[in-house]
């Protein structure tokens, strides 16, 4: 039996591709981890172990991918096979375990990702291009225009700001086509954003890469994307009213600083742009906006995936010239398993020093508070 047998049986029985994903790239750190010390490679029958249990999971992606309602669950499935392929890859280079059967499954499943990312990889490919001309843009526009699954046309947002180094190359005309439709398209997004998740992390996306292709219509929808309660949306509308030295309402900013996930970055913005002034002082307290660094950090998907449910301050520290606020927190993400409910350490530093790694606060209690901050300085700061 593989030593590898339990990540294979919790991945066989999973529906859920992300999380499957995610522990195969776990088990792909192990390999590439393994293949860095090559006195001991992994033994023959590991290798083989690996390859047969990725195989057979691509044979079941065959199949499930074309079975998919939405674009959002066959992006999760594009991401594991991803994930399949890597493991495969690094199980070993030893050839003769790579059967016929196991490259016309990957030829296959590689066959059917291109033609289901067709759409990806036609803005993709414009983006790699050497220069994007008027009609290139029309031609992926028109595309955009034609699909009706959110998320897969919010994939167009996402892949600019992945390429936004690249939109230097394109001609003024192939701007302007651009900034036509992300005006129109987030029209239609922030009329939809409120009662629909899908518009919304579209139009998050479209508020952030719009700043490439600004006209004065695209400044009106960020003036009105600044009365949403949605503040992942309206920060990013800021940032560009801000590097355009717009009029921002106060209003909008006391809210942004309220929130802890992003007052800390709100602040940033501001301090960036020299509008600190416009930023509450009862919010730009140091302890605040430690504590905001810390929720910001937590909410990452591969974190806690939500704000902590409770949060308070340990303590501070000086380590290295950098000033550390420690905290301790609670919260009951699925991401954290066993340890749900219990307070756990995290930290933000002054110079960006911002981590937590689920460890218990009871792992480092002493006999004083006093002592108890000392000891995680101690253990995991120093």
């Amino acid at each position: 039996m593989s030593k590898f047998e339990t990540f294979f049986e919790n991945a066989k029985n999973s529906d859920d591709y992300e999380q499957n994903a995610h522990v195969i790239e776990y088990l792909g750190n192990i390999l590439k981890s393994i293949a860095q010390n090559p006195k001991k490679p992994l033994p023959p029958e590991e290798t083989h172990a690996i390859r047969e249990f990725a195989a057979a999971e691509m044979k079941r992606l065959l199949n499930a991918i074309p079975k998919a309602g939405t674009y959002r669950e066959k992006d999760t499935m594009f991401y594991y096979e991803n994930s399949l392929l890597m493991v495969y890859t690094l199980a070993g280079k030893d050839m003769c375990d790579v059967s016929d059967e196991h490259i016309k499954t990957i030829e296959a499943l590689v066959k059917l990702i291109n033609g289901e990312r067709e759409f990806e990889n036609a803005v993709e490919s414009m983006l790699k291009s050497d220069k994007v001309e008027k009609a290139d843009a029309d031609a992926v526009i028109v595309k955009a225009k034609k699909i009706k699954d959110e998320y897969l046309r919010g994939k167009l947002y996402q892949i600019l700001n992945e390429y936004k180094e690249n939109i230097k190359i394109f001609t003024p005309e192939a701007k302007n086509v651009f900034s036509a439709y992300i005006a129109e398209d987030m029209e239609k997004l922030l009329k939809k954003a409120e009662s629909s998740a899908e518009a919304a992390n579209s139009l998050e996306l479209a508020a952030d890469v719009c700043k490439y292709f600004i006209n004065d219509k695209i400044f009106k929808i960020l003036g009105k994307i600044l009365t949403l309660k949605i503040d992942s949306i309206r920060y990013y509308a800021l940032e560009t009213l801000l590097k355009n030295a717009k009029e921002l309402p106060s209003e909008t900013v006391a809210e942004l600083a309220k929130d802890l996930s992003y007052a800390s970055l709100t602040y940033s913005l501001l301090v960036q742009y020299g509008k600190s002034e416009l930023f509450p002082k009862e919010y730009s307290t140091p302890e605040y906006l430690a504590k905001s660094d810390m929720v910001h950090w937590l909410i990452f998907p591969t974190e806690l995936n939500k704000e902590p449910d409770e949060i308070e301050l340990l303590g501070t520290a000086k380590v290295k010239n950098e000033l550390y606020h420690i905290f301790k927190y609670k919260s009951d993400s699925e991401n954290l398993d066993d340890l749900a409910g219990e307070w756990l350490i995290g930290w933000s530093g002054n110079m960006g020093g911002t981590f937590s790694n689920f460890d218990k606060l009871s792992d480092f209690k002493e006999k004083t508070p006093e002592k108890t901050l000392k000891n995680i300085v101690k253990k995991l700061l120093k």
